[in-house]
C-alpha cells in the first residue's frame, strides 16, 4: 500500500513538474512547438471577410467564431487557412505566422460562385454619365431617349426579380425638344446639373438641365453662347456660373443673371482648370480600396489584392470598351453597357452589407 501511494505521489509530482511550467509558459504567450521541440512565443491572425459570417478553418480545424475573428496561440511558421461561405468560392492561403506579431487579413473579398447580373433597361444607349446624388444619365442620340436612373433606389431590393430600376426620361414625348439630336453632353463632378448641346430642327441649342427636379427642369440658354465652345466646365459649389472655352477666349456665363463676362485664364478656379473632357472609366478601387475592378478590352475583371504572392483574376461580364462604367459604392453595384446589346446592365460586385473592418482590440495585440 505504501509503495502504491509513493508511485501515485511521484506520478502526480511528475505531472505537476511538467504541466506547471507549460501552464505558466502558456500564460506568458508561449506554446510547445512539436516541430522544433521548443517553447516558442505565439502569433495571431485577424481575418475579416466581405461578406462577413464566413467559417474559418486553421490547419484543417474549424475556428469557434465566424468572420471577423481572431485566431490566437499560433506557432511561428506557415499555417493553412481556409474560409468557406455558402454561395461563394472557398478562399485559402498559407499564411506565415511570426512570433509576437499579428497578421491582419482585413476585408478579404469572397468571390461568388456566380456573379449576380441583371439587365435594367431594354433601351440601347451610347454612354452612361454619373451625376450627383447617385444619379446616372444614360445617353442616346435622340433627346427623348435620354434617361435618368437613381442608382441607390431600393438598395438591397434591387436584385429581387420582380423589382427593376425606375427610369425617368429627361424629355417627355410631347416636349418641343423631344426629337432633337444630341451633339454633346457636359457634366461636372458631383453636380446635379447637365448641359446638353443639341440640334433641334436644324438649330443649334444649349439646354441647361436641373436633375434635382422631377421631372427635370430644362432651360434654353442658347443665347448666352457667342459660338460653339470647345469645352464647358463648372463647379458644383456654384451651379449658376459656367465657363465656356473658345480658341481665343474664355467666357464666364452667369445663368441666373443671363450675363456673359470675359474670363482671365490666370484667374480660373483650380477645379475648373483640372476638368478635362470625360474619358471612358476603366477602373475602380473597391472593397475599402483593397481590390481592383478593371476593364481590359471588352472584359470587366476583378483583381483581389495579393495575399502572400497569390494573385488571382476573375472575369465578371463583357462591356462596351468605348463607354463609361460606374461603380456605386453605397450598394456595391457596377453599371455598364453590355457588349452585345448596348443595354444598361448592373452587376452586384459587393454584397449590400456594411463592410466590417474591425481593428484588433488592444487587449489581443501581441507586444
Amino acid at each position: 500500500m505504501l509503495l502504491c501511494r509513493k508511485i501515485i505521489f511521484y506520478i502526480f509530482a511528475l505531472i505537476y513538474l511538467i504541466l506547471c511550467p507549460l501552464i505558466v509558459a502558456r500564460m506568458l504567450g508561449f506554446v510547445f512547438n512539436p516541430l522544433t521541440y521548443r517553447l516558442e512565443k505565439t502569433g495571431l491572425v485577424y481575418i475579416s471577410t466581405n461578406p462577413p459570417d464566413a467559417t474559418v478553418y486553421i490547419d484543417g480545424r474549424q475556428a469557434h467564431q465566424t468572420t471577423p475573428t481572431v485566431l490566437r496561440d499560433l506557432t511561428p511558421g506557415e499555417h493553412f487557412i481556409r474560409v468557406e461561405l455558402s454561395g461563394y468560392n472557398d478562399w485559402e492561403r498559407k499564411i506565415p505566422i511570426r512570433a509576437k506579431k499579428a497578421t491582419v487579413l482585413a476585408n478579404t473579398l469572397l468571390i461568388p460562385e456566380q456573379w449576380p447580373i441583371k439587365q435594367i433597361s431594354n433601351q440601347h444607349y451610347q454612354n452612361i454619365i454619373p451625376a450627383a446624388d447617385d444619379i446616372l444619365i444614360a445617353t442616346n442620340a435622340v433627346l427623348k431617349n435620354i434617361d435618368v436612373f437613381h442608382t441607390t433606389q431600393g438598395l438591397e431590393e434591387n436584385f429581387k426579380e420582380e423589382n427593376t430600376y425606375e427610369k425617368t426620361p429627361i424629355f417627355s414625348v410631347n416636349s418641343i425638344y423631344a426629337d432633337g439630336q444630341l451633339v454633346r453632353l457636359f457634366s461636372a463632378p458631383k453636380s446635379p446639373y447637365i448641359l446638353l448641346e443639341a440640334m433641334i430642327k436644324n438649330t443649334h441649342k444649349f439646354l441647361w438641365v436641373n436633375l434635382k427636379e422631377n421631372p427635370p427642369l430644362i432651360e434654353d440658354i442658347s443665347d448666352l453662347f457667342v459660338e460653339t465652345p470647345s469645352r464647358i466646365a463648372w463647379d458644383n459649389s456654384d451651379n449658376e456660373n459656367i465657363f465656356a472655352f473658345y480658341p481665343q477666349n474664355i467666357y464666364r456665363i452667369n445663368i441666373k443673371d443671363k450675363a456673359i463676362f470675359l474670363q482671365d485664364a490666370a484667374r480660373l478656379p483650380n477645379n475648373i482648370v483640372q476638368q478635362l473632357p470625360s474619358k471612358p472609366q476603366e477602373q475602380f478601387l473597391i472593397n475599402d480600396s483593397n481590390d481592383l475592378l478593371i476593364r481590359e478590352g471588352r472584359w470587366i475583371r476583378i483583381y483581389p489584392k495579393e495575399n502572400f504572392n497569390a494573385p488571382q483574376v476573375y472575369d465578371i461580364a463583357k462591356s462596351r470598351p468605348s463607354t463609361n462604367m460606374y461603380f456605386e459604392e453605397k450598394n456595391g453595384e457596377l453599371f455598364y453597357l453590355d457588349y452585345d446589346t448596348a443595354c444598361l446592365f448592373t452587376a452586384q460586385i459587393l454584397p449590400y452589407h456594411p463592410m466590417l473592418n474591425i481593428p484588433i482590440p488592444d487587449a489581443l495585440r501581441i507586444k
